[in-house]
C-alpha cells in the first residue's frame, strides 16, 4: 500500500511543478518517490507545503527556474527542497508572522502546519543568489520502505 501512496504524492508534486512551468516559470521535478512514501495527512501537508513555496517563488522570486527535489537524510527522515535562483529572501521575511508589516501569512501557516508533524522548513538564501527552502520530515512519518 505505501507504494501507491508515495507514487501519489510524486505524481501530484511533479502536476504542480507542470501548473507553475505552464505560468512561465521553468520548473524542475527532481523527486525520488521512495522518499515519498507517507500517509494521507502527511502527503496533503507537504503538497500544500510545496504549492505556498512555489506560489511565493513566483510572486516574489523573480525567478526564472526553480528544481522540486527529494533527498533522504543520514538519520533516515526525508528533505523536501524547493530552490530558485532569484533575488533571494531577506532575514526578516523567512520567518512570517502575519501580525507585523514583515512577515508572511505564508510561511508563517508553513510553520505551524509543519509542526504539527515534528518537521522544519529551514530556509538558505543569500542576496542575488535565490533561495533554497528545505522541508525536513522525520523518519518516523515514512509508511515502510
Amino acid at each position: 500500500m505505501p507504494t501507491s501512496t508515495h507514487t501519489d504524492v510524486k505524481a501530484r508534486l511533479t502536476e504542480l511543478c507542470e501548473e507553475f512551468r505552464t505560468g512561465g516559470l521553468d520548473c524542475r521535478v527532481e523527486l525520488d518517490g521512495r522518499h515519498l512514501a507517507f500517509d494521507d495527512e502527511v502527503a496533503e501537508i507537504i503538497y500544500r507545503t510545496v504549492r505556498e513555496l512555489l506560489t511565493n517563488v513566483r510572486q516574489h522570486a523573480r525567478a526564472k527556474h526553480v528544481t522540486l527535489s527529494s533527498t533522504r537524510r543520514r538519520d533516515g527522515g526525508v528533505a523536501v527542497t524547493v530552490a530558485d535562483d532569484g533575488i533571494g529572501l531577506p532575514p526578516e521575511r523567512r520567518r512570517g508572522n502575519p501580525f507585523d508589516e514583515t512577515g508572511g501569512i505564508g510561511l508563517w501557516s508553513i510553520d505551524q502546519r509543519l509542526r504539527e508533524l515534528d518537521a522544519v522548513l529551514d530556509i538558505d538564501a543569500a542576496k542575488g543568489q535565490g533561495t533554497r527552502a528545505t522541508v525536513v520530515l522525520p523518519a518516523d512519518l515514512l509508511n515502510g520502505d
